[in-house]
């Protein structure tokens, strides 16, 4: 059994936002000079790679950076860079990979990272128990064998061009065998024991998380004697921490409040394009929803342009493709423009028409009427654009409401069975982690086995085409990358067509540090990494 359930977690950080609002003030005046707060927008309950991986995203993910090393990791511009392994080699049928160690590093516990280790940590990734997320990542892999000690190879089950991109994704964290052995498969949860430039000192979940430098680190000393992750809910109290020097960096910096930030020669704002396209999923199997024409119209009623630039002020750009623009494999399509006649058109071929004349549609007598599900504060701007595009829907006939919902509630409340979901449009920006649109796409819009329960990745949308089942299950065994980017977009261009989601904007990734602060990344997989952090 879990050692905390996903209840107890989201208990904890339901308790502990006072709390951590509480510690903004003088507790966070007092930290040492050589350390580094990091005021994160979401909490972390959960530090292992496995068991639902690093509650809640993206903060459990930016600790994993820290926590943890992998075999190989990104860098800045979503580059492959050796960690772990020294060095590595594909096979020349491009089923496997033999990677090269480190020799001498440790994890945190003093054991030694060799090829065993590393084949202990494929093997229990490979297993859907133990690992239960992130499965198109890791299904195509077939085993790992030992070479020698410092020597170890990783064979896929068919040629996979992603094998690196898996490996250096959060679940490609390498985690202690000793230590799963004295405490536990589900220990890494809340004692994690990795191998990377700093360890746990104590953990609060769903308020702070405190990390030390780890001295036997391979790579030698960090260069800071303490990083602390703490949680701070509201942006416009991260914004003022960061100004009075209470915290070092902070993300999910609101678009109306960057400019107070340049102008203050003291702060720095870091910020890039991300690979997350945002968007409302539809219940495409629930009427009138499972009618393209009404699907399309709802895209044609919602001025995305305008969402663009007026709540995110250049910080972001609408989407013309269900991958963002600096995606591999994204090709661009002819964008749903703002038209309400159009829309209203749509929407009467579909059979909703404004009968009596009430200025709203209904179809036999009964109105076009639609949830939307938002989060409040999981997203920049989620709750305004949520009312930005009700209204919208409003101005063409269709009786759209509101739910809102609490943010660490959010996830499992869009990845429920159809009977149970109390929502037909749902707020979601998949990140594509790995930094692979392969993965993306696959993620999203590969047909559910069960269409009626839970869906088992991300398709919320119950999206179902042969076509594009087929061309995105081509794309994950192709190796070649320009053939795989052909089929890549020929899937987005029917997608994009069918419209299981009113597509909206693609947003920049926007924190925000202390001028001294040298070394934090913004990575366009939406990661603030402060792991090389130092003044």
């Amino acid at each position: 059994m879990r050692s905390l359930s996903t209840g107890a977690r989201r208990f904890l950080l339901l308790a502990g936002t006072a709390a951590a609002l509480a510690m903004v003030g003088p507790a966070m005046a007092g930290k040492d000079d050589n350390s580094l707060v990091y005021g994160q927008s979401l909490a972390i309950t959960d530090l292992g790679p496995a068991f639902e991986a690093f509650l809640n995203y993206p903060a459990g993910y930016e600790a994993s950076f820290i926590l943890y090393d992998r075999l190989v990791t990104f860098d800045e511009e979503l580059n492959f860079n050796p960690q772990l392994a020294e060095s590595w080699e594909i096979s020349d049928d491009q089923t496997s990979v033999t990677f090269k160690l480190r020799a001498g590093a440790t994890f945190h516990d003093g054991t030694p990272i060799n090829a065993e280790a590393i084949k202990a940590n494929v093997e229990r990734m490979m297993d859907a128990e133990i690992n239960n997320t992130n499965r198109p990542l890791w299904d195509p892999i077939a085993g790992a064998d030992v070479v020698d000690d410092l020597t170890v190879t990783i064979r896929t089950k068919g040629p996979y061009a992603l094998l690196l991109n898996t490996l250096a994704h959060g679940s490609g964290a390498i985690v202690s065998p000793a230590a799963l052995e004295a405490n536990g498969q589900d220990s890494m949860t809340q004692n994690p024991v990795g191998s990377g430039p700093y360890k746990m000192d104590s953990f609060e979940p769903g308020q702070e998380l405190v990390l030390v430098p780890y001295e036997g680190y391979w790579g030698g000393k960090p260069p800071l004697d303490r990083i602390v992750l703490r949680y701070i809910p509201e942006a416009a109290t991260r914004v003022a921490a960061l100004k009075s020097g209470s915290v070092d960096v902070i993300d999910g910096v609101p678009t109306h409040l960057i400019a107070s930030i340049e102008e203050d020669s003291g702060l720095q704002i870091l910020s890039g394009p991300s690979l997350r396209p945002m968007g409302f999923a539809m219940q495409t199997t629930k009427p009138p929803l499972d009618q393209k024409a009404v699907r399309q119209a709802l895209n044609h009623a919602v001025p995305v342009d305008a969402i663009a630039d007026k709540l995110f002020f250049g910080y972001a750009k609408p989407s013309d493709a269900p991958l963002a623009f600096n995606t591999f494999g994204y090709r661009g399509n002819e964008r749903y423009d703002h038209d309400p006649e159009k829309a209203k058109a749509l929407l009467a071929e579909a059979g909703y028409t404004d009968s009596d004349g009430d200025g709203m549609v209904e179809k036999d007598g009964e109105a076009l009427s639609l949830t939307l599900l938002t989060p409040e504060g999981q997203f920049s701007s989620d709750v305004q654009i949520t009312e930005v595009v009700a209204n919208s829907l409003k101005a063409v006939g269709i009786d759209a409401s509101i739910e809102k919902i609490e943010k660490g509630a959010f996830w499992d409340a869009l990845r429920v069975p159809v009977a149970e979901a109390s929502w037909d449009l749902g707020m979601f920006g998949f990140n594509p982690s790995n930094a692979s649109g392969s993965y993306h796409l696959d993620s999203l819009f590969t047909s559910n086995d069960d269409n009626v329960g839970r869906p088992s990745v991300w398709n919320i949308a119950r999206y179902q085409n042969a076509d594009v089942d087929a061309l995105l299950a081509e794309a994950k065994g192709t190796v070649d990358p320009d053939k795989r980017a052909m089929l890549l977009g020929d899937a987005q261009e029917i997608i994009w067509d069918e419209a299981p989601y009113i597509w909206l904007q693609v947003n920049d990734i926007v924190s925000a540090a202390s001028a001294d602060v040298k070394g934090v990344e913004v990575w366009p997989i939406i990661f603030t990494i402060v792991r090389d952090a130092s003044y």
